[in-house]
This record gives C-alpha cells, structure tokens and sequence, in this order.
C-alpha cells in the first residue's frame, strides 16, 4: 500500500538531491575565495530547500520564543535533534552559527572541505580529556568571532520515540558554559514528526522551534543539577508540541481522507454515468446500422437478433446473435459477434466471431472459416488493425496495418501472412468453388511469396482498386455507376454486380 504524501515526498527527495548536487558545484570554487562567498551559496542552498518544503511538502516552520535570544554576540544553544530538518534551518534561525560536531567528519572528501570552510566546532574524541579541552578551545574561539554556538546535548539524532534515558544529555554543553560563561538557550522542536529520520515520505504540517528562558551560569549549581534542568525544559516542551503536531496531521489525515473519499465516490458517480452513456450510443449505433442494411434494396435480406451490452464497471461488452445477410449473388451467415473495450477515445477494441459460412449461387459447396480474431482501434478516420487472424481449418491468416478511411475509397496498408496456403486451395478445389488450373496458378504465385512455411505479403490500394502483392484482387464500384434501383440516387451500398438504372 503507497504510504501517504508519498508521491509529494518523491517529488520533493528527486528535486532535494538535485539541488543538493548543484549547490555542491557551486561551492566548489568557494573553496579557495574568501568565507563570504562560501557563506553566501551556503545561503541560498537553505532558503531554496526551505521553499521547495513549503511548496512540494507543504512544510512550512515557525518560531516562538525569539525574545530569549540575545541581540548580538554569542550564546550557547542546546537543541534538541531529531532529523536533518533543523540542521538546514540553523542557518535561517541565526546568523553564521558554529556548529558543534565530531572531528571525523571532517574527513568525509569534499564535504569535510565544506564543513571545515564552514568554521565548525570540531571535537577530537581520542580521549575524553582531548575531547574537553578540543570541545572548550573551539568554543572560546567562535565566543570571540560574536557567533553563537549550535549543540545537541544529546550527541546525535533520536527519533520521537526515544527518551532521555534511552539517549541521555551528555555533560559536555555545561563544559562549554563553564569555559564561557554564556547563557544557554534551550531549543525544543517537533521536526522528527514531519521529517522523520530515514524515511522517504515526509509530511505537510507546520514544524515548531521554540527557544525557551536562558539557562545563566550559577555557582549555586552543581554541572548535573544544570544539565538535569537543561533537559527537563527540552524534554517537557518537545513532548507538548510534538502531541500538538501530532493531533493536527491526524486531524489532517481525516480531512485527507475525507475529501479523497468525496472525489473517489464523485469520479465513480461520473464514470457510471459516462460507461452507461456511451453504452447506450454504441447501441444505438449498432441499431441504426441494423436498420440500414434491412432498408438497403440491394440487400434481399437481413436476420440478427438485437445486440447486448454489458460489462459494467469494467470493459463495454457487446455480444451479436446470429447474423444473416442475404444478396442476389450470396449469403452470408456469422453465428456470433463479440466485442469490448473500454469506454474511453482511441481504445483497442478485441473482437472475434463464431463460425462465417458464405454461400455464392454457383458454388457447389459454401466456404466456413472457423472465425475472425483481432484487435482494432480507430482515431481520426484512421482504422489500425493491431491483428486480424482469420483462420480455415489448418490455414491461418495474420493480417495487420492501417486503413484510411476518405471519401471516396479507402487507402489500405497492410501485412498479410498466410500459413498451410495448400490446404484451404485443396478445399476450394474440391468444393469446385475454383478450378483446379487456377489453383494450380494460385499454389505457384503464392509460394514463390513463401519463406520458412510463412506467405508474407501486403495488402495495398490505388484509387478503387486493392492488390494483394501486385495482385488486383477487388474494385470498389466506380462512384458514376453507383445507384440505387428505386430512385437513382447515389449510393455507397450499390456494386459494380448490380446494373446501374440512369437517373430520370
């Protein structure tokens, strides 16, 4: 199941790397000019992150308590941390902060480069004394420059759910006050609700820094009882505003889920309407096409029952009885006619048949094909046949392409491949539906088009008449002899069989 906001975080994580990769070269020139060009990409890097949360993730971030900072100089902050989140804000919530972190860092390739350019507080944790003193030196040096100092008492990252106990403060923020003797602010924070540590999806919402009252420096307190005070405030808020963040993304999940729920039920209402619309005009379509070939003269006559139609909500389904067509030279009887697609433009449509018999007079024998098969779509008068199989017996014939359907005639442009040829001229043969020197003709023509058991050839037009190969194998009736018998008038349905009667 796709997790929520998981395609807004995907946008957002492919846009983040991208960005990240960029500002990375660009920061490589800043390397060797002064700080301030280096600082001035670092900049822009955050503010453009910050935008594409606000505008992808719908992440917006607030701060409360700004009052507790001082105006100028430097001061210590102990935040709490629980995701990459707030490490990409330091830089908008103070100006040109020093960040405490560990000195192996600073070997990672390139990124130690950045970090190093960024003035840091590396600590050197060799030993636990080295640690202090490395921990104290940087601290004095960062107090000098004005900067304030950026700390995470508890030493790294610790999702929600994890407790002090579990991740106890560490001593070495009161080391740093007891070498500066600067106030330390505590900052509580609920980004690990939103931006959670190690998870792709992110969530929309409105992060929380709060600063709290300033913890001075006391004689009157031991290092533990300040620590322990340090971490009760840090605690206490973070807990009541990650319960606050939590309350409204569940508030915000149900309001989710009902509007997804309102649509989900309106675009099924719509589709059911549509599917049923369209159902209904195919229906008609087949109906009025019915109707015109019983009221055509030159039809003599016409048997089919009525077409079904169903399916829903899947697939339109449209399902033939038996039809009967007869004219004075033939008939021709197709025991079913299946077809479906969806009910959307420029969709497939899979059809097949059951068995088509064709009864001409002078045939001794009619001629049965066990059916038609294919799969069809038409877009802008254009019918693409995917495949049409239809098939005699042993003998197989693939047909595919496309044709145009103009005004005057059609323009066809097909691949015909004929399998076991012989055996369905045999049949013609023997139902003396041709002669045997013709077959004989046939059987030559169409294994010199042979390869690997396979006839493969094209079906083309040209004006009126249609070849198979170079082989002129049917004439549409020429548009000056078509006629109607009763009135004369043009007609698409008379053939070059019916003698034309002259308008009168």
């Amino acid at each position: 199941m796709i997790q929520p906001y998981f395609i807004r975080s995907t946008i957002f994580n492919l846009c983040f790397y991208i960005i990240t990769a960029i500002f990375c070269i660009i920061l490589l020139p800043t390397l060797i000019l002064p700080r301030k060009y280096y600082m001035a990409v670092v900049y822009g890097f955050v503010y453009v992150n910050a935008f594409l949360e606000k505008h992808i993730l719908g992440l917006r971030y607030e701060i409360k308590g700004k009052e507790y900072l001082p105006s100028s100089g430097s001061y210590i902050i102990a935040a709490k941390h629980q995701s990459a989140y707030e490490t990409f804000k330091l830089h908008i919530l103070f100006n040109d902060p020093a960040i405490v972190l560990k000195k192996e860092l600073l070997k990672i390739p390139l990124w130690g480069l950045y970090l190093a350019k960024s003035d840091v507080i590396a600590i050197d944790r060799s030993t636990p004394k080295v640690a202090i003193k490395s921990l104290q030196d940087g601290a004095k040096r960062v107090m000098k420059q004005g900067r304030p100092i950026i700390i995470f008492p508890q030493g790294t990252r610790v999702a929600p759910d994890i407790s002090a106990k579990e991740k106890p403060y560490k001593i070495g923020i009161i080391r740093i006050q007891e070498a500066t003797n600067l106030p330390i602010i505590p900052m509580a924070l609920n980004t690990g609700i939103f931006y959670p540590k190690h998870k792709w999806c992110k969530k929309p919402g409105t992060v929380i820094f709060e600063f709290l009252p300033p913890i001075l420096p006391s004689k009157d307190k031991n290092a533990s009882d300040i620590l322990r005070e340090i971490e009760t405030e840090i605690e206490g808020k973070t807990a009541k505003i990650m319960e606050e963040a939590r309350s409204g993304l569940k508030n915000k999940i149900k309001s989710s889920m009902r509007i997804f729920i309102n649509l989900l039920l309106v675009a099924l209402l719509s589709y059911s309407i549509f599917w049923f619309y369209i159902s209904t005009q195919i229906g008609k379509s087949i109906s009025n096409l019915m109707t015109d070939i019983k009221t055509n003269p030159n039809i003599l006559e016409y048997k089919g029952g009525e077409p079904k139609i169903y399916g829903f909500p899947f697939k339109i389904q449209l399902s033939l009885p038996k039809q009967i067509i007869k004219t004075p030279r033939e008939k021709i009887t197709i025991e079913s006619i299946k077809a479906k697609s969806w009910p959307f433009p420029n969709m497939p449509v899979t059809f097949s048949t059951g068995k088509i018999r064709i009864d001409i007079k002078h045939w001794n024998k009619n001629l049965e094909f066990d059916g038609i098969d294919g799969e069809a779509q038409f877009w802008n008068n254009i019918l693409q046949i995917k495949r049409l199989i239809l098939t005699h017996k042993e003998t197989k014939g693939v047909l595919s392409g496309d044709i145009k359907l103009h005004n005057d005639y059609p323009i066809f442009k097909l691949k015909v491949e004929l399998t076991n040829h012989q055996n369905f001229i045999n049949d013609l043969v023997n139902k003396k539906i041709i002669k045997a020197r013709a077959a004989t003709f046939a059987s030559v023509a169409l294994r010199a088009m042979q390869k690997d058991g396979v006839i493969s050839t094209t079906i083309t037009s040209q004006d009126n008449k249609v070849y198979l190969g170079a082989i002129n194998i049917y004439e549409f009736p020429n548009k000056n002899d078509a006629y109607i018998l009763e009135n004369g008038k043009p007609s698409s349905f008379a053939t070059r069989r019916v003698k034309p009667v002259p308008a009168q």
